[in-house]
């Protein structure tokens, strides 16, 4: 495919999103204002579902403290810091233990049985524990994105740990390279590169579950925005928030894809020093 023909098929992938995006809006805008629309569609109603102007303007004095509102920035940026912490933990921890019990089989048999287990507990359910422990404080939220991101990352270590070929084991033994060298000097490339490969979904889940503990903790946080907006019943403010969330959330998986995209051009585990 020549290069005109995919920037034509980019610029029209582009268009038609425009095009439903507007479509949507516009539905969005003036359907509700059709008259005996609630009888047919009973939400169809602004009262419940808000509408693009009244949101944009929401979004303007939530972001800037127009008329005496809430700014919403120290809100953002404890949900940021929680997310981004608990990524981070839970990448280091789940990378480690990864390839620990790759290189590991007996530890993996004690081990894994527990995780799998582990793994099976759903997270919401552990919330009530962590305040129990910390208390609704930034630090419960965090651990919630931990012990999120730590499962998805840990199983891809593992299985990246796992894929190293045979042959190149073999050959590093006759080397002379023991257990902890074939883990730090082979194993530790996969491991890495299937590490590096879980960082979007890792960032995306973190976000939302961190929301999703603040919104159950009530940690000043987006969550509390939502709460607080659902109990004064007004729409507006609730999806604001959402989308200030969408956009956050869509920055933050781009910029994991693009280290992704960057780390996989030029690391190549296979190439073994």
């Amino acid at each position: 495919m020549s290069r005109s023909t995919r920037r034509r098929r980019r610029i029209r992938t582009v268009v038609i999103q425009i095009a439903i995006i507007v479509v949507f809006l516009l539905l969005w805008e003036y359907l509700p204002r059709v008259p005996g629309i609630t009888n047919v569609i009973p939400f169809a109603d602004p009262y419940f579902i808000s509408s693009p102007s009244r949101i944009a303007l929401t979004l303007w004095r939530l972001t800037t403290g127009a008329d005496g509102s809430v700014l919403i920035w120290p809100y953002l940026l404890t949900t940021l810091i929680a997310s981004l912490g608990g990524v981070l933990i839970g990448m280091a921890s789940g990378a480690l233990v990864g390839i620990w019990l790759s290189n590991s089989p007996s530890w993996n048999e004690v081990l894994r049985p527990f995780i799998v287990a582990l793994n099976a507990v759903p997270r919401i359910a552990l919330i009530p524990v962590f305040i129990i422990i910390l208390g609704p404080t930034l630090n419960a939220t965090m651990l919630t994105a931990i012990t999120v991101v730590f499962f998805i990352v840990f199983f891809n270590a593992y299985e990246g740990g796992r894929t190293v070929p045979r042959e190149i084991l073999n050959n590093t033994r006759v080397l002379g390279a023991n257990k902890s060298q074939l883990m730090w000097r082979v194993r530790w490339r996969f491991v890495l590169a299937w590490t590096i490969a879980s960082l979007p979904n890792a960032v995306s889940l973190g976000l939302i579950s961190v929301v999703t503990a603040e919104i159950l903790t009530g940690t000043a946080g987006m969550g509390r925005l939502i709460v607080n907006s659902v109990t004064t019943v007004d729409a507006s403010v609730t999806f604001a928030v959402v989308v200030i969330l969408s956009i956050v959330g869509v920055i933050l998986v781009g910029a994991a894809a693009l280290v992704e995209k960057k780390w996989q051009h030029w690391w190549n585990p296979r190439e073994v020093e």
